[in-house]
């Protein structure tokens, strides 16, 4: 239940935000194309990027005073998510037929996955995780930060809600992407657990199988071929817009842990600030650390699922006994998987590993070190300009 569940919720937020421009056939249980859906959808999308644009400033006036480069990091930020709005819509019009059909093959995926009951609860709560609570959480505590740090004499709640409504639509659109790898995922697990047991039916004396190992091995290799190309089909319609939402990621860590060090900052220099800014900071570096995590973990989970699948392939060859055409599926097998080992590549740029996520961090670090120095320095030199034009005012004696 927790698999459709959380499917069914993101298939209504993207239908919710136009990332969705079909017509679902519930007789068929697939998408179909429908004309008039396809520019409302497309409307609908660039709506969301066009009110950010509009209500997604920050106000002139706030309970506490901007730091350094707030606005500066807030429009690029704004300029990434609206961008990546336009770039959806854009990829949408242009490949809408590979669209639906991923997204009929997702919903058969889950829907037959659920039937089979053979996913772990833990692998449930993940999904459930990442395309429920995260989004409800960062758009949540968006609004609260926001309605914390706002004066309620130059905005109204309206705008406060949709300060950040473009970030819908990304974070649908990723996890969508983030749901199709998950399902592959999957399908490459129950791939090596079948050869694992077509090992132990190898090596076993006497076994008495309706499927000769060659014929068994050859449906797991038409498999595995199916699968490889699933995932070679995903990346090309969602790498782009992918690697976008990872920049939008890593500004928000960075501005994040940025504000943090300048909060402490601001209350060691005698500044008030509202104590509940340092618990939401907390909390959305905890929110967006978690969903770089998973989406990095989740494309890393796909090659290393391919790893253990050349293993156990490779165990099989060693399997003395077996006819010739179990060898030459072997070595069949063997390269396909040579050639099409599934490692996550996002628009040509860079591998979805940890290696990437230590250098996010590294990047993170290098860069809230630097903006700290700029923002010390900056806090000083405006002290010692107020301590001068203060000491420089001439004392008037009052008879």
């Amino acid at each position: 239940m927790l698999l459709l569940f959380s499917l069914y919720f993101n298939l209504l937020l993207s239908y919710a935000a136009g990332l969705v421009p079909f017509r679902y056939n519930f007789r068929k249980r697939r998408f179909d194309t429908c004309k008039p859906f396809v520019p409302v959808a497309t409307v609908l999308l660039l709506l969301f990027a066009a009110v950010q644009y509009r209500l997604g400033r920050l106000p002139e006036r706030m309970k506490i005073p901007k730091v350094g480069m707030q606005d500066i990091i807030h429009a690029v930020e704004n300029l990434v998510l609206n961008g990546n709005c336009v770039l959806i819509a854009v990829q949408q019009l242009l490949f809408l037929e590979t669209y639906r059909q991923l997204l009929t093959d997702l919903l058969a995926g889950v829907r037959a996955l659920a039937r089979r009951t053979t996913v772990a609860l833990g692998e449930q709560v993940q999904l459930l995780v990442q395309l429920v609570l995260l989004p409800c959480a960062t758009y949540t505590l968006h609004v609260s930060v926001y309605i914390t740090l706002i004066e309620w004499a130059e905005i109204s709640i309206v705008q406060a809600v949709l300060f950040m409504v473009s970030l819908i639509p990304n974070i649908a659109h990723v996890n969508n992407f983030y749901a199709l790898l998950f399902v592959q995922r999957l399908t490459l697990g129950e791939i090596n657990d079948m050869l694992a047991d077509l090992w132990t039916i190898c090596i076993r004396p006497g076994a008495n199988e309706l499927l000769p190992p060659s014929r068994r091995l050859q449906l797991h290799l038409q498999q595995y071929q199916q699968c490889a190309g699933s995932v070679q089909k995903i990346l090309p319609y969602y790498s782009l817009s992918v690697a976008l939402y990872l920049l939008i990621l890593f500004q928000e860590l960075m501005s994040k842990f940025f504000y943090q060090f300048t909060h402490f900052y601001t209350l060691s220099l005698g500044n008030p600030s509202p104590h509940i800014l340092e618990a939401m900071g907390t909390m959305m570096i905890l929110v967006y650390g978690m969903y770089t995590a998973q989406l990095i973990a989740a494309c890393y989970a796909i090659s290393e699922k391919s790893q253990k699948i050349k293993s156990t392939v490779h165990r099989l060859s060693l399997i003395p006994g077996q006819d010739r055409y179990f060898h030459a599926t072997i070595n069949t097998f063997l390269l396909s998987l040579n050639h099409s080992m599934l490692k996550i590549n996002i628009a040509g740029m860079f591998t979805m590993d940890f290696e990437l996520l230590t250098g996010m961090l590294a990047a993170i670090s290098n860069f809230v070190v630097l903006l700290m120095q700029f923002h010390i320095d900056y806090s000083k030199s405006k002290i010692s300009y107020w301590h001068g034009n203060n000491s420089s005012k001439p004392l008037t004696v009052r008879s």
